[in-house]
């Protein structure tokens, strides 16, 4: 996109890269798909996910009529713009929202629940990755204070960068980390994870 986004532009001045990406099948298997992806240059992270009143991903129709094609690309301007404006808006509210710590445990405990059959093995998981969230946490805390934002930072960090994955042989990357974990940002595997996050977060600045 044209401009870059600046989140808290007072206060931590964060500067967020808008893009667009298309994303089209040839086999038929899949529609042709635009979806809006903030990057953050600091740490890497595709920042994709759910706010009020505006759309991430959107099919666009196939036409043949010129006049038609640049109908929807006036559209998919249109609603990307319509996102970002609303994006921008919602992080610098969550930068302005302090965060404590059992705030961000309970957050934790929302997005990944531990059921009480786990096994030891799973529990064992479970405090690894607490661990390194709260790692990610201090480390986003120290630029963007405690708070509701560097908490949604790290939870976006984990996702993007240290969640578990295991390429699979159909997708034709078994081996290739890097790729797979393109991929997955490409097809917004962890989008519903980073905006129920996104959720829970706005929520603590209404109370």
């Amino acid at each position: 996109m044209p401009q870059h986004v600046i989140v808290d532009a007072d206060g931590i001045n964060d500067e967020v890269i808008p893009f667009i990406v298309a994303i089209n099948s040839h086999d038929g298997r899949s529609p042709y798909q635009v979806v809006v992806t903030p990057w953050r240059p600091v740490c890497g992270n595709t920042e994709r996910l759910a706010v009020q009143d505006a759309l991430t991903r959107w099919t666009v129709r196939h036409t043949r009529n010129a006049t038609e094609r640049i109908r929807e690309a006036r559209r998919t301007l249109g609603l990307s713009i319509r996102y970002y404006d609303q994006w921008a808006a919602e992080e610098t509210a969550l930068a302005r929202t302090d965060l404590a710590i059992n705030q961000f445990d309970q957050l934790i405990d929302t997005l990944w629940p531990l059921d009480d059959t786990a096994t030891a093995r799973s529990a064992r998981t479970r405090e690894v990755r607490r661990d390194r969230l709260h790692r990610l946490f201090a480390d986003e805390a120290e630029r963007a204070g405690r708070t509701a934002y560097a908490g949604e930072r790290a939870v976006t960090d984990y996702l993007d960068h240290y969640a578990p994955i295991r390429p699979s042989a159909a997708s034709g990357l078994r081996g290739n980390l890097s790729g797979a974990r393109g991929l997955r940002l490409l097809e917004g595997i962890d989008d519903e994870l980073k905006s129920t996050a996104h959720r829970r977060l706005t929520q603590l600045r209404q109370r």
